[in-house]
């Protein structure tokens, strides 16, 4: 009698475990037409568009023939060699027939291979310091792509880093144009440990250094913001920022795009500062949650406290992300799809601190699943 009391507990737990695999082998497949342009691939992780490709398994979303996409080929861009160290085997650059064919343009980064990042490829980490290009920067023809699309009816969506360094004046200010956004040159990151030379590159201390005249002994959380190689400014969490830092917020009223997503998620990762053109919608702004000494140090360099994180252009469906939203840490797709999304959706909790897992769930994928509905034919 007494397993038998205990048996019903177990069925219903075991169920409720099933249930998120269940959800999704239950969801039907839809078709869609996506074209990711991803130049910033140096080794075979594909951590820039990575996450988006989950979402695309997660969601059952399938190409025009009716195949699962496939993160290591259905993209354009740069294509890593098989071996680390190597440079690119090929590389596809965005054209007007691929733009103009898909029912959403998606250009995930642009910033492109640099030689030391093969140097460190055999690691699949990125190099810290600047070196020379191999391949990268939004091409003036890849802007004029994304034109047709956006005069085609497409829905349309860039993101940091698609304005700055490699991508060539020309090229800049037509997207900017097409987007309804101006780079004020301004770009900024949260690092967990300011003092981690792993993770801060030397060229940004350099920066600092040349500024302030003297030395980088930061250490602990903070922000960095940086102006080309002019200005750089660092917020400390607990001396010129709260913990939380940098949150994402719907403004009002609330675009049905975002009507599932969260407000008050900090953002964790590298961002840029927009100004909008007359006739944009901001969607969502990213806000500082500032000491006093913190709105001191924004107000001498001109910076306001709330700037647009999310943004629509005045024709069409295109839209700009402030932020590297796609570039998200995953697990090994190994690990079944079917219900580890799910999961993850569920049992993530909200955070006091900046999480790229926290940003994704809650903020990113909510967003994104809406825009890929709009975009269905």
């Amino acid at each position: 009698m007494k397993d038998i009391r205990w048996a019903w507990p177990m069925m219903l737990i075991g169920a409720l475990l099933l249930l998120p695999w269940g959800l999704y082998y239950l969801r039907p497949e839809r078709t869609l037409d996506v074209v990711v342009l991803d130049k910033t691939v140096p080794y075979e992780t594909r951590i820039e568009h990575r996450s988006l490709f989950w979402l695309l398994g997660y969601l059952k979303i399938v190409n025009s023939e009716g195949r699962p996409y496939d993160r290591d080929q259905d993209y354009l861009g740069a294509f890593p060699g098989p071996v680390p160290g190597d440079p690119p085997e090929r590389t596809v650059d965005l054209d007007p027939e691929a733009a103009t064919g898909a029912d959403m343009l998606y250009l995930v980064d642009t910033y492109g291979v640099y030689r030391d990042d093969l140097v460190s490829g055999s690691e699949m980490k990125t190099a810290l310091e600047r070196s020379p290009k191999i391949y990268g920067g939004l091409e003036l023809a890849e802007a004029d792509a994304v034109a047709s699309a956006i005069h085609a009816g497409r829905t349309v969506i860039a993101e940091f880093n698609t304005f700055a360094s490699p991508t060539g004046s020309a090229a800049r200010a037509r997207i900017e144009k097409l987007l309804g956004v101006r780079w004020t040159r301004w770009v900024g990151r949260y690092f967990s440990r300011l003092e981690d030379e792993q993770e801060v590159p030397q060229w940004l201390r350099d920066n600092y250094e040349r500024e302030w005249e003297r030395p980088w002994r930061f250490s602990g959380a903070g922000y960095v913001l940086l102006r080309d190689d002019v200005e750089c400014e660092v917020l400390k969490v607990d001396r010129e920022i709260m913990p939380i830092g940098l949150t994402l917020e719907r403004e009002e009223p609330v675009d049905p795009l975002l009507a599932d997503a969260h407000d008050g998620v900090a953002y964790p990762y590298w961002f840029d500062v927009v100004e909008t053109r007359p006739g944009v919608r901001v969607l969502a702004s990213f806000q500082w949650h500032l000491t006093p000494g913190g709105e001191i140090r924004l107000r001498d360099r001109g910076l306001p406290q709330r700037f647009p994180a999310v943004v629509r252009a005045p024709d069409g469906n295109a839209y700009y992300f402030a932020g590297d939203f796609a570039d998200n840490p995953m697990p090994d797709p190994s690990i079944p799809v079917a219900g580890y999304l799910e999961l993850m959706k569920w049992t993530e909790a909200v955070r006091l601190a900046p999480s790229e897992q926290s940003f994704y769930w809650r903020f990113y994928v909510p967003m994104m699943r809406r825009m890929l509905e709009q975009a269905a034919p």
